[in-house]
């Protein structure tokens, strides 16, 4: 199984190479409530028995971070 961690805004900064403070204020707002889905999801992820609703977290986890993807190539245009 995968293992999945909470991580914060400046972690996915580091993760997609964002060093910039104008960049990153630029992306602060469009990510904020996307990352915090994320790490609700991870929560989930950490509590759920069932395996069965673990894969349906899994492939919502991979979709949350498609979208955070997104965000950040998007801002590099």
């Amino acid at each position: 199984m995968s293992d999945f961690s909470q991580k914060t805004i400046e972690s996915f900064f580091q993760d997609h190479g964002v060093t910039d403070a104008d960049q990153k204020a630029k992306l602060l707002p469009l990510l904020t409530d996307v990352i915090y889905d994320y790490n609700l999801q991870v929560v989930n992820y950490e509590k759920e028995a069932d395996a069965y609703r673990k894969k349906q977290i899994i492939e919502e986890l991979a979709e949350t971070e498609a979208k955070i993807k997104s965000i950040f190539e998007a801002g590099n245009q």
